[in-house]
Formats: structure tokens, C-alpha cells, sequence
């Protein structure tokens, strides 16, 4: 269960994100910079009010390692040059927000840092919220010179007036800026050079308290505010010696209020997630942070560790008010897949929640989403007494026979199209024939329900309703001779004698929805231990090294294949289809890149790279390697690791991998 708060930004808005996935681009032709000791932690340099902070301790090495990885080698591989190129192309316009602010690329930096560099967001009572960098030139402060030189030619070229303000000895070049937006505001580009630091923000405010920072450990910064420190105090504890490459912090709830700060004027339509979430407890969430490191050991392409800060905010049997208290999620249990899991899936995911404390306490976040009291209560209430409805007592027939363990496996079928993917869901029930009958209950008030026997199971068939009349779509074609053929688009499911319905069903000791019949049979057939993901060796190597990463009990285990998983998304990128795609992943890429005025009137998103230059995903598929993530929840909220292992030192993971001592569940 996750806790999601969509907020529409500027370019500027998102340079934070941004900024860093073009670096992990750029770091392929980034040239060697000397590993010499940074000047002062960025950390120490960013304000309290911090919301959200990015580190990479040292380009040279991360650039090294990005080298090392399958993805690195996949971005230099001559075949995805072309699309490399359009991409980088497409985050330089996202990153036009750093540009218009401090007048410098990010790739401008590359030159210039010979340690840390680090990014921050800053909330400011009242105001918009502010952007710092921090850049480490230890013996790189000619370098930083014609850096600055470069950018007073770029903002002057913007009609932007210069003056230099010496505080407290140190001198703050300052530009104000006109706003390209033509409303009569100008804005600020402050800079300056102290101790062998870069400094940037578009504050002069902001600036101002950052000197103040220098060697004064009175003033608050950062490293003193209780999520940060937790945070990477219980990733620095997990990670042992392995000292991280990137580290990152977020504070959801502060870093969504200076995102709206951004854009103060602009109408906010439908509900306010943001302050709904804040006022059903949520805000016990009150930072993320974690640590991120590229080919490890050999054995790993990328592992991260990230720690999410959510104490107690009662000191009752509850830890959490309100909806917050869903937020269950039990350690225990070996969580490995059980005997009708198939072998071949893209994805499997399972966790264990307690599904009657979620049930429980949905009610007052679902009354604040619809806006009156006792909504969800006159919903369960027409469920159980509506004539017409089901007549099913939610609580005592179906909520309370299910057990505590949820699964999702996802899989595709060729060829690949918008509806190409499956997934199947199901939940461990204590009473069988209790739930089957609730099921039968509300599979009978739904007309589009329909019973079929399969494989000796009873299964409930779910219709799409059609519409009346068949819409008709009139085209207009563009045709460039000159652009490469670009493969057919195929939303219609390939003729054949299986049904496409989503099934629901019974049996084995659960619950089961699966968005496609034919899936839900491949769950169903009997089949022999190598045909199953439990006998499979990437899975059993990818389980054994996420339980050395973190030992003892957790609520959840999840195992990607990454080339199944993603090529869903590449071959509907290479049709130009992926605004339309249906996959999980393809609806969460459409939802962030869709414009908020085109959602607003539901109109499709035109896709913005071009993938018709991309080679088959059969050459590519070699750098796509497994991968896992295992979550444990502590006292004070929960911890995650992920690791995408290397495919050419299977052999050698064994007993090598890196992990601190033995973890105590907390």
C-alpha cells in the first residue's frame, strides 16, 4: 500500500529529480576528475528547511561504476545512440528550469567538481521555495572562475543586471533576472566561492544563511533535523563499510507544499490530496532517505538501501490516527511462492498486511476523499442491505476470512500490444468455502459476472461491457519518406478461442484476480516443480542474495526479470504507442508525463521520444538482468533493499556479498 501525492510542477519544479537522471546519462563521456577530499558536506550547508536533498560524493567514481554496469554499456551501445541522443535532448528541456534560474547545464558541472555536489529544495514560509547547489572545486577553483564567466554571459545575454555585494568578507555575485513568463517580476541568481565551495541559489536570502553556515555548527542545518539523521543513520548501519555513491532525503509532505509554492497563482482543481493525506495521519511519514551504489563487487549492478522515518504519533495500542493506522504491515513468514506460481512471469511481489486493521480505519479517507460523513459507511451499508445489490456482510463474510498475505505476479503475451500484459492477484483466505460463497454473492449482482468451470475450478468470467455503437475514427496519416518504418500498433487482442476477461476465482487456499482468463488458467494447471518460480534458479539466486542484504523477517519480497518486465514499455515505445499503454508501469509514466491542462480534458499525451530508431529488443535484452527488494518494517517505520544483480558474476555471489552484520528486527 503507498502513499501518493500528484502534484503538477514547472520545469523548475523537478530539476531535483531531473537533474540527477541526466547525469546518470551524462556519466558515460564524463572526463576524470581528481578523487581529492571535499571542502564541507553539503549537508551541512543546506538549510533546515530543507525538503528535498541529493548527493554524489564523487563524479569520477560514480562515472567508473556507471561503466562498469550492463545499463552503462547498454547507453554506449552503438545501436541506441540514436535514441541516447533524443533522450538527452528531452531532459535538457526538462532541466531548462536549472538553466533559466542559475543560467548553467548541469553538464557544465561536470568539469568543475572534484568532490561533492549536491542539490537542494527549500521551503520558505510565505514564499516561493528556493533552489541551492552546492559544488566541491578543491583545486579546481580556476575551472570555477570560467564557470562563473560563462554564466554572466548567459544571463547577460537574458538583459540580466549584475552587482557584487560583499558579506561578511565574502563577495555574492548577484544577478536579477527577468522572468521569461513577461509578468514584471525578476528573479535572482546568487553565487560565490568560499573554502574551495561553489554555491548557488536563486535566493539571496538563501545564500546569505548558507555562509553563515561555514564552520558554525549553532546554526540549523541538515544534518540536524531527527528524519535526516534517521534516515541515514539506519542506511549507513545496513550498508556497513560500503560508503555510498548518492545519497538522497525527501520530506513528502514539506516537499510537495514548496513545489505548490512554485506556482502560487495557479487553480488547483478537484480534491486536495495533499492536505487529505496530512489531516488522516500521514504526516507520520515524515522523511525518506537512502543510499544508492552502481556495480558492486562485481556482484551487483545497482543496490540501494532506503529508510523511511514514520514514529509513533500516539502512545496508545495504535501507532498511527486515523487512516494512517492501515499502514500494517507484519514481519514473518518465509514469503516464497507458493507451488501454483508459474515459472515463467516478469514480476513477482508479495507482502504481508493486515487486512482487517486496513478495512477497519479506510473509512474516515474514504469519507474525506468523497467530501461527507459516512460515506463509506452507506456504501458497505447498500452492499449488505440493497435488494438489488449483493447482500453481503463485508466485515463478517469476506473481511473476516482473509488472511494476512498478499501476492501480485505480472507476465505479456506476444505480440506486444497496449493490453499485451497480465497480472494476477490473490490473497490467502482462512476460511475457503466462507469466501467463495461471499464471492458468489457479489459476483451475482454484477451482470457482467458470468460462472465458468475451469480446470475443475469454479471461475467467475468478467465481461468489459460493450458499448452500443462502435466509435469511428476518420485519420489523417503524416507521411515522411525519409523517417524508418514504424512498427504496426496493435490494440485488438490477437484472435484466438481465450477469452481476455478479467477472472476472479477461489481455490488453493486463496483469493485470486486476474485481469486475463487465459493468466488465471496458467495459475490454475497442475505443473511440475522445474515449471515453477520456487525452481527457479534466477529467482532462488536473487532470493538468497536479498536475504543476506537484509536478514531476519520482513513483510515483503518482491523478484523482477527487468527484460521481461520492461519490454512491455520498449516495444510499445518503439511503436509510438506508449501514451496509450495499459501495462502498470506505462499508466504510472503516462499519468507523470501527461500535461496537467491535457489530463484536465482527458486528452491522450503525444509521446515525446522517439523510439522508432530503437534496435530489436532482442539486442538489447543481454544488459537487462534479475533483480529483487525486500522490505522490513521497524518501530519507527520501514527499510528497503534493492539490488539488480550482474549477470556475469553469478558464479561468484556467493559469500561475497556486502551487508552489514546481522540485523535485529526493531
Amino acid at each position: 500500500m503507498a502513499i501518493t501525492t500528484s502534484t503538477r510542477t514547472s520545469s523548475y519544479a523537478t530539476t531535483l529529480a531531473a537533474a540527477f537522471l541526466l547525469a546518470t546519462l551524462l556519466l558515460a563521456i564524463l572526463p576524470q576528475a581528481a578523487q581529492l577530499e571535499a571542502a564541507v558536506p553539503a549537508d551541512s550547508l543546506m538549510s533546515a528547511n530543507t525538503r528535498g536533498f541529493a548527493s554524489i560524493a564523487d563524479m569520477a567514481k560514480l562515472a567508473d561504476n556507471w561503466n562498469q554496469t550492463q545499463l552503462g554499456q547498454l547507453v554506449k551501445d552503438e545501436a541506441m545512440k540514436p535514441f541516447v541522443q533524443d533522450m538527452k535532448r528531452q531532459l535538457q528541456r526538462q532541466l531548462s528550469g536549472v538553466k533559466d534560474k542559475l543560467g548553467l547545464e548541469l553538464s557544465d558541472l561536470m568539469g568543475v567538481a572534484s568532490g561533492e555536489v549536491g542539490l537542494g529544495m527549500v521551503e520558505r514560509s510565505g514564499k516561493r521555495a528556493s533552489m541551492v547547489m552546492t559544488v566541491d572545486v578543491t583545486g579546481r577553483l580556476a575551472e570555477a572562475e570560467e564557470l562563473l564567466e560563462k554564466i554572466e554571459v548567459e544571463l547577460t545575454n537574458r538583459k540580466a543586471t549584475k552587482q557584487i555585494t560583499p558579506h561578511d568578507g565574502i563577495a555574492l555575485t548577484i544577478y536579477n533576472v527577468p522572468n521569461s513568463r513577461r509578468d514584471g517580476k525578476t528573479r535572482e541568481a546568487v553565487f560565490f566561492i568560499h573554502q574551495e565551495m561553489l554555491c548557488a541559489s536563486d535566493s539571496k536570502t538563501e545564500a546569505v544563511e548558507m555562509i553563515a553556515r561555514f564552520g558554525n555548527a549553532d546554526t540549523n542545518t541538515l544534518t540536524e533535523v531527527v528524519p535526516y539523521q534517521q534516515t541515514m543513520r539506519r542506511c549507513s548501519q545496513e550498508s556497513g563499510n560500503l560508503s555510498p555513491e548518492l545519497r538522497w532525503f525527501i520530506d513528502p509532505f514539506g516537499y510537495a507544499r514548496a513545489v505548490r509554492s512554485l506556482n502560487p497563482g495557479r487553480k488547483r482543481m478537484g480534491k486536495d490530496y495533499l492536505k487529505i493525506l496530512t489531516e488522516q495521519g500521514f504526516g507520520a511519514v515524515q522523511g525518506a532517505g537512502g543510499f544508492v551504489n552502481l556495480a558492486v563487487q562485481g556482484n551487483y549492478e545497482i543496490l540501494h538501501r532506503t529508510a523511511v522515518y514514520a514514529p509513533a504519533t500516539t502512545t496508545g495500542d495504535d501507532k498511527y490516527t486515523l487512516a494512517m493506522r492501515m499502514m500494517n504491515f507484519p514481519n514473518g513468514g518465509e514469503l516464497l511462492p507458493k507451488e501454483s506460481i508459474p515459472r515463467k512471469l516478469a514480476s513477482y511481489r508479495t507482502f504481508n498486511v493486515d487486512l482487517k486493521a486496513a478495512f477497519d480505519n479506510f473509512d474516515s479517507l474514504f469519507d474525506a476523499i468523497a467530501g461527507y460523513d459516512d460515506a463509506f459507511a452507506s456504501m458497505i451499508k447498500g452492499l449488505e442491505e440493497d435488494p438489488y445489490g449483493p447482500r453481503v456482510k463485508v466485515r463478517d463474510e469476506f473481511i473476516q476470512h482473509l488472511g494476512q498475505r498478499l501476492t501480485l505476479v505480472t507476465d505479456y503475451e506476444l505480440p506486444i500490444t497496449t493490453s499485451s500484459e497480465r497480472f494476477l492477484f490473490s490473497i490467502d483466505v482462512t476460511n475457503q468455502q466462507a469466501i467463495a460463497n461471499a464471492v458468489k454473492k457479489f459476483m451475482e449482482a454484477d451482470p457482467d459476472a458470468h460462472l465458468r468451470t475451469l480446470d475443475g475450478h469454479q471461475v467467475w468470467e468478467i465481461m468489459e461491457p460493450e458499448d452500443d455503437f462502435e466509435d469511428l475514427e476518420i485519420g489523417i496519416v503524416e507521411f515522411d519518406p525519409l523517417a524508418p518504418a514504424e512498427p504496426e500498433v496493435v490494440d485488438e487482442a490477437p484472435a484466438s478461442g481465450i477469452s481476455q476477461a478479467s477472472a476472479v476465482c477461489v481455490a488453493d487456499g486463496k483469493l485470486m484476480v486476474a485481469s486475463h482468463m487465459d493468466f488465471l488458467r496458467k495459475v490454475l494447471q497442475d505443473k511440475p516443480t522445474e515449471e515453477t518460480l520456487a525452481g527457479a534458479g534466477d529467482f532462488n539466486e536473487v532470493d538468497a542474495a536479498m536475504r543476506q542484504l537484509l536478514q531476519g523477517a520482513v513483510c515483503a519480497r518482491c523478484f523482477i526479470r527487468s527484460d521481461e518486465a520492461y519490454r512491455p514499455t520498449y516495444e510499445l515505445l518503439r511503436q509510438g504507442a506508449m501514451p496509450r499503454s495499459k501495462t502498470l508501469l506505462g499508466r504510472v509514466l503516462n499519468r507523470m508525463l501527461t500535461p496537467p491542462e491535457d489530463e484536465d480534458e482527458g486528452i491522450l499525451r503525444k509521446q515525446k521520444i522517439d523510439g522508432r530508431t530503437l534496435p530489436s529488443f532482442e539486442v538489447v535484452r543481454r544488459y537487462f538482468s534479475p533483480g529483487g527488494t525486500v522490505v522490513r518494517s521497524d518501530e519507527d517505520g520501514w527499510f528497503v533493499v534493492g539490488a539488480m544483480l550482474s549477470k556475469r558474476q553469478g558464479q561468484a555471489r556467493a559469500g561475497s556479498i556486502p551487508s552489514a552484520s546481522t540485523s535485529k528486527i526493531r
